[in-house]
């Protein structure tokens, strides 16, 4: 008889998790989370194939050229892949000369980029709806365990979600910004980390759409303007094009690799597909390097469609994913033990829905019991 996994077991596991409060505990929110919240049967925020087939619909005409044949140059799998595109973008346009450049003129690379963003911004800057939701149910949860040591939150979105749950339920975090009116990126003040053990650490792995650099190419905080294309987003490139705005990106993948290096660091992923390789490389050496840290990959759909996460978890015994229909544990694959007999006395096949960030939401909303959470205008 081949292996299975039990589900209840590794669900009590993460209960545990989120019980405890000595250990280092983390969340990683991917793309996937904000898509599991739907307006009007829409996304609230759209994924990353999504939005780059927005910047070449919604582009300004006199770019939508050059997006095309830039995108004729990307390989197959990177041609959906906004982050590519940007990336490529900014690489071409810090290449010395002024001729054109893979059939685009340097006048027009030099202004692609924040074009590129403009767009995102009016896509990705969405209010998050009062009432129940994922993130309320997270900071909900953050508010009222009192831990021994920050919660963190690790995010590759852009979006401002979480920073409006947080707020609403009146929670301190700390994001890497100093100041009030226009906060700075201060490096110092995040290498430090000596924050009280109730204020959360918000990290932004991909930027944001309220960063953006001021005159003097300094990285601040500021209100994101969707008319206003100077005001450019923070998006990683894993190039050296720009060194100030490459400066956030690093420190902020540091932020991840201190985390995974504490002893008993647990790391919660949600929406996170585990196809951006530069942060599997930190979990892979993370993993290895310390044993007594994990991770629980929560995954959304059939297991199959997570070659990257499976390839990684096969040879990394604390890198456990939980998928609908199976789960990686101890590096072992298989499917879910099945469940309750039927009216015919047949097993059902045992469904894992905490890879939906409403599930892990409903989840940590029962550990807090009939806490209220704060409406805006809530005093």
């Amino acid at each position: 008889m081949s292996m299975v996994h039990e589900l209840q077991q590794q669900v009590d596991y993460i209960r545990a998790a989120l019980e405890q409060e000595k250990k280092p505990l983390g969340f990683l929110i991917g793309a996937g989370a904000p898509m599991s919240m739907r307006k009007n049967g829409v996304p609230l925020v759209p994924g990353l194939e999504e939005l780059t087939q927005k910047v070449r619909t919604d582009v300004d005409p006199a770019y939508a050229s050059a997006i095309e044949t830039l995108l004729g140059h990307l390989a197959p799998k990177d041609a959906g892949n906004l982050e590519a595109l940007l990336n490529y973008v900014r690489s071409l346009a810090a290449l010395p000369g002024s001729g054109d450049v893979r059939g685009v003129s340097m006048d027009v690379l030099s202004k692609l980029d924040a074009e590129i963003c403009k767009v995102v911004r009016t896509h990705v800057d969405q209010t998050l709806p009062l009432g129940d939701s994922p993130y309320f149910a997270l900071a909900l949860w953050i508010s009222a365990v009192r831990r021994l040591v920050p919660t963190q939150i690790f995010t590759t979105n852009y979006d401002l979600l979480m920073e409006q749950a947080l707020e609403r339920q009146r929670v301190a975090y700390f994001d890497g910004f100093m100041g009030s009116r226009e906060p700075s990126f201060d490096l110092q003040a995040i290498e430090e980390d000596q924050l009280p053990n109730r204020w959360t650490l918000l990290w932004k792995l991909h930027g944001s759409i309220n960063w953006s650099q001021d005159e003097q190419g300094n990285v601040i905080r500021r209100p994101a303007d969707p008319a206003d294309a100077s005001s450019a987003l923070v998006y990683p490139s894993h190039l050296k094009y720009d060194q100030s705005r490459r400066l956030p990106y690093l420190a902020m993948m540091d932020r991840l690799k201190a985390f995974m290096r504490r002893p008993g660091a647990i790391l919660i992923t949600t929406g996170f597909s585990f196809r951006d390789q530069h942060i599997n490389e930190v979990i892979d050496q993370a993993l290895r390097a310390n044993p007594t840290a994990s991770v629980q990959g929560l995954l959304f759909g059939a297991l199959s469609g997570y070659e990257d996460a499976i390839t990684l978890a096969r040879d990394l015994p604390n890198l456990i994913l939980l998928a609908e229909d199976a789960a990686v544990v101890g590096s072992v694959s298989s499917a879910w033990a099945s469940d309750e007999p039927d009216g015919d006395g047949a097993k059902l096949p045992t469904k894992c829905t905490l890879g939906d960030f409403t599930e892990l939401g409903d989840l940590l909303r029962s550990l807090t019991g009939d806490l209220p959470h704060r409406e805006p205008s809530d005093e």
